[in-house]
């Protein structure tokens, strides 16, 4: 499989000012196309770490060579000259992008900005790709045996160069042959469950084959993985057998997201939710209103973080607050057929717990929270522990509620 090389700038990155988001996607598109990312490198905005990695990207054997960042008007913005010198190329001001990025302010309503022709220097010896939702246009050069392109910073506008411009042309100059794929996602059981589940399975899988185990808050995605040229009989087998020993704890397959699958099941079944959040202030309803098309299912959610606004919106007893306290699992029951009766929905979830850094006793640690899951049949409630900073115990927390949600309506949940 041919090489790429990807080179991530920004010292707002090398700082750790900024996460990544870049790396993971292009790395995620470039592998589905066939590549193998032979490399991902962070470079600060300085012009000796640029050129240097730059030259070493070149030396390489990388058929492919994308850089994301550095792009624009600003004194750190490096990335084309410098591309330009290692290159042996110059920058010229070219008319079609300058008029192009004037018509796009004109269509804003935005008058023109006086540092504009520097967003429309391209290569001479390359081209410039017009960016569809932002000024800075990519770079690219189709060299003997390899293109380098230079891609802008801003996620939203390198993902849309990429699916224009990037990803067809190396479509177009490379004998691709994509990877065979497949990607499982399960909640509801443990990493090592499921590793002990699937064992003699995996030991019986064709050397060729690789199996990745992803965790996440929400469950544990397997992607299992083939080269183009491994025996496609093969690797179907392998994921119908894979799917038959976890069939139970399968929500989705490929992209799909927890969220997306419950909102999905509940549609097909005419069933709404609601949520009651205290500690989770709202993640989860955050989480469902993510997925296009959540208002068919999910009605709403009632924030109540004080105990005043639990017992005035949704029912809970104040003596229960009083004797067992809010983090408990009398209180999370409460919410939970609370908030169910009282925006109508089917299903009714709920959180409340203690996030931390302060709040925590010997009985109730930082990280405990309980969890309300409430159905016409029936309500559960469960209580963890969570590790980690108040960030880890939210996202966490709203990850559970989502695979308890999942597994009470398919009976995992006790």
């Amino acid at each position: 499989m041919p090489e790429a090389h990807l080179l991530l700038i920004g010292s707002e990155l090398t700082q750790g000012r900024l996460a990544d988001k870049n790396g993971v996607f292009l790395a995620r598109e470039l592998s589905a196309l066939g590549f193998t990312v032979a490399e991902i490198v962070m470079v600060p905005d300085d012009r000796a770490a640029l050129r240097a990695q730059f030259q070493r990207a070149l030396a390489s054997s990388a058929q492919a060579i994308l850089s994301c960042g550095g792009l624009g008007h600003t004194s750190d913005d490096l990335t084309a000259e410098v591309w330009a010198e290692v290159l042996g190329d110059r920058l010229e001001v070219s008319p079609v992008v300058l008029e192009h990025l004037r018509a796009q302010l004109a269509g804003r309503g935005v008058a023109v900005l006086p540092f504009l022709e520097r967003y429309a220097l391209a290569p001479a010896r390359g081209m410039a790709l017009l960016n569809p939702v932002g000024l800075s246009p990519a770079l690219y050069w189709d060299l003997e045996g390899r293109i380098v392109a230079a891609l802008p910073g801003p996620p939203l506008e390198l993902q849309a160069i990429w699916r224009a411009h990037v990803q067809p042309r190396l479509l177009a100059r490379f004998p691709l042959r994509p990877p065979f794929q497949a990607t499982l996602r399960t909640t509801g059981i443990s990493e090592s469950r499921l590793s002990s589940l699937i064992a003699e399975w995996e030991k019986a899988l064709p050397s060729a084959f690789r199996l990745a185990y992803n965790p996440s808050w929400e469950g544990v995605s397997l992607h299992l993985r083939a080269p183009a040229e491994a025996d496609a009989t093969a690797f179907a087998q392998a994921v119908q057998s894979l799917r038959q020993l976890i069939q139970k704890y399968l929500y989705a397959e490929g992209d799909t997201t927890l969220a997306e699958a419950l909102l999905s099941y509940l549609k097909e079944r005419q069933m709404t939710l609601a949520t009651a959040e205290s500690c989770t202030g709202g993640h989860v309803a955050a989480a469902l209103v993510d997925v296009p098309g959540a208002s068919e299912v999910f009605l709403g959610s009632v924030v109540a973080y004080a105990n005043s606004t639990k017992v005035a919106l949704l029912g809970v007893s104040e003596a229960t607050l009083a004797q067992e306290g809010a983090v408990s699992a009398t209180v999370a029951q409460q919410m939970a057929e609370g908030v169910r009766k009282a925006l109508g929905s089917t299903i009714g979830i709920a959180t409340t717990g203690i996030a931390g850094p302060t709040g925590g006793t010997a009985e109730k640690p930082v990280g405990t929270v309980w969890f309300g899951i409430a159905t016409p049949q029936r309500t559960w409630t469960k209580r963890f522990v969570f590790p980690g900073d108040r960030g880890a115990v939210l996202a966490r927390a709203t990850g559970a509620a989502l695979s308890l949600t999942w597994q009470a309506l398919h009976g995992l949940l006790e």
